[in-house]
């Protein structure tokens, strides 16, 4: 009897957190990485493929504590000279899209670096959007 109360409990408790989970409206993501960047550059970046879920949403912001700023910016040509445009309004993710964030167009910034960022480190990234959710993932840093 107390083998089936533990089976019960524990098959409740998975349901709870199964509930509790971030939904993020389905948004994933996947392939995170940034660039080597030696302790001599102030500044780093990261990039990834963001998947939209079952409604739109906007990447807002993205946390961690390998950079003293995060922003999210956007590599532009005016002009003939290529330029980042920081994002105030965040990244749109359009519902079923999927949005990539790749060196010389949309990535996150990471100024003041707190570390050297060395091929095979990784570096722990919160991405908030605009529903509400944060979804935690891993970059590597990669020497492309």
């Amino acid at each position: 009897m107390k083998q089936i109360r533990i089976v019960a409990l524990v098959g409740a408790t998975a349901l709870i957190l199964a509930a509790c989970g971030s939904s993020s409206g389905g948004v994933t993501v996947d392939d995170a990485w940034g660039r080597t960047s030696p302790a001599a550059a102030a500044n780093g970046a990261f990039y990834m493929n963001i998947a939209g879920g079952d409604t739109d949403d906007v990447l807002v912001s993205v946390t961690t504590d390998a950079c003293g700023m995060v922003e999210l910016h956007e590599t532009v040509m005016s002009d003939g000279t290529m330029s980042m445009q920081h994002l105030p309004a965040g990244i749109a993710v359009p519902a079923g899209s999927e949005v990539v964030l790749e060196p010389g167009g949309l990535h996150v910034m990471c100024m003041n670096k707190q570390a050297d960022f060395n091929t095979g480190d990784s570096v722990e990234l919160d991405l908030v959007f605009e529903a509400g959710d944060t979804i935690s993932v891993t970059a590597e840093i990669r020497a492309e």
